[in-house]
């Protein structure tokens, strides 16, 4: 059992959890070679998101290692964007089908624990079955609902984890594009 977990931590890792600077420089090089091809053609502003390594651990080890449909919250520093915690959401409601938080205890933590200490939500991530990555319209209605709730967010990050293929899916939702979903790249630290 140990090592069939081991293996699934390092499966995730290499998948989720690249060293950024490696990722960064694959970026840059392949948006270097495009340029390359055409400078006339623009890139696409893609939301950065700062996440920790030990969130993705902490995610996979709670949403990943479970059935579809289930979630946490996403917490980082007061006035930025960086995911710097999580909290697997063991009271919410879920169904093979949807994931609905346990509001009355998270909003119980934010108020007493997580605000006094200077951490915020940043977001949600929850599980889809198959190989569903998008989110639902269910997934926006709630986010929207959040981002009018919650004015000092710039975006609300969403990712969304497929457990059957140890992968998570960088979603955000951005308050100036509040009924798009969009991918983000998240860097990891």
């Amino acid at each position: 059992m140990m090592k069939g977990l081991k293996m699934i931590i390092k499966k995730f890792h290499n998948r989720c959890c690249m060293d950024s600077k490696s990722k960064v420089a694959k970026v840059e090089q392949q948006s270097n070679h495009s340029n390359k091809k055409s400078n006339k053609r623009k890139q696409p502003n893609i939301p950065v998101v700062k996440i920790a390594h030990s969130v993705c651990k902490d995610i996979l080890l709670t949403i990943g290692a479970r059935p579809a449909e289930s979630g946490g919250i996403l917490l980082g520093p007061v006035g930025t964007n960086d995911v710097t915690d999580f909290f697997f959401d063991n009271g919410g409601s879920c169904t093979g089908s949807t994931y609905s938080p346990d509001y009355v205890t998270l909003r119980q933590k934010m108020k007493e624990e997580w605000l006094p200490t200077g951490i915020d939500m940043k977001g949600f991530v929850h599980s889809h079955p198959g190989s569903f990555d998008r989110l639902s319209i269910g997934d926006m209605v709630y986010i929207n609902r959040l981002l009018d709730k919650n004015e000092d967010m710039t975006m609300f990050v969403a990712p969304i984890v497929i457990p059957s293929q140890f992968r998570l899916s960088p979603l955000v939702v951005l308050r100036n594009k509040p009924r798009v979903a969009c991918e983000a790249k998240f860097e990891y630290f």
